[in-house]
């Protein structure tokens, strides 16, 4: 008769009834599980191409894994001064400064030259903030913002010609051209901001330690540059 090995030597190891497979796997596998490639193929690609398809993966959702990583490539590239702006913002905005604040500003392409795909989500939420800003600010009723008389200069798109694609005119050309760009990057067909871009893209942790019950949860997360909902999809969407 075989005997059993010693229980010294079967100690730590798994019972084989554990090492089965779950039936939702062997399903999948026989289905060919469709969603499971989708999700492979994205957190495979996804930090390869910052993420440009969109944020996907099976532990954070369509939340980006580090909320910060496209921001803080952003600040480290000429597309800063988009950002920080959008980050003084509020105070620009009670001063009603806003449409003279970006008008002052030098224009800094959205092309890979000078904009790194990590710092595309940020520039997308930045440039689409400050147009429909901008916008707000035209057509506010004065009690929120000055009256500015602008140079026609300040609309002539990349060529040098009016800009005459309704998604971007009026916006002047410093936003407008590197909107157009990074959204092409983006492979958006059209310039344009949506709800997600001001809020599951533009959020921050306050405590990134904070991890009962979980890191990511409402009461733990802010707006990095805060939009209102004045201001929130004032441009074509």
């Amino acid at each position: 008769m075989p005997q059993a090995p010693a229980r010294s030597l079967t100690k730590g190891l798994k019972n084989a009834d554990v090492l089965q497979p779950e039936d939702d796997n062997l399903l999948a596998l026989a289905l060919g599980a469709p969603a499971r490639r989708v999700l492979a193929r994205a957190e495979e690609i996804g930090p390869k191409t910052g993420w440009k398809d969109g944020y996907l993966s099976s532990a954070y959702g369509f939340l980006p894994p580090d909320p910060s990583d496209s921001p803080v490539a952003l600040r480290a590239s000429p597309g800063r001064i988009w950002s920080d702006l959008c980050e003084r913002m509020p105070g620009v905005v009670a001063r009603g400064n806003m449409r003279t604040s970006i008008l002052s500003l030098p224009l800094v392409y959205g092309t890979s030259e000078y904009i790194p795909d990590r710092a595309l989500w940020a520039a997308t939420v930045c440039l689409g903030i400050l147009a429909s800003v901008y916008r707000y600010e035209e057509v506010n009723d004065g009690n929120e913002g000055v009256s500015v008389v602008t140079p026609q200069s300040a609309f002539k798109n990349i060529h040098g010609d009016d800009d005459e694609e309704e998604e971007t005119r009026g916006i002047p050309r410093n936003i407008a051209i590197p909107l157009r760009q990074v959204c092409t990057r983006m492979g958006r067909a059209l310039p344009h901001l949506t709800q997600f871009d001001v809020s599951i893209y533009n959020y921050k942790l306050r405590d990134p330690t904070s991890v009962q019950p979980y890191l990511v949860r409402t009461e733990n997360m802010d707006l990095r540059w805060p939009v209102g909902t004045l201001y929130s999809l004032n441009i074509s969407c």
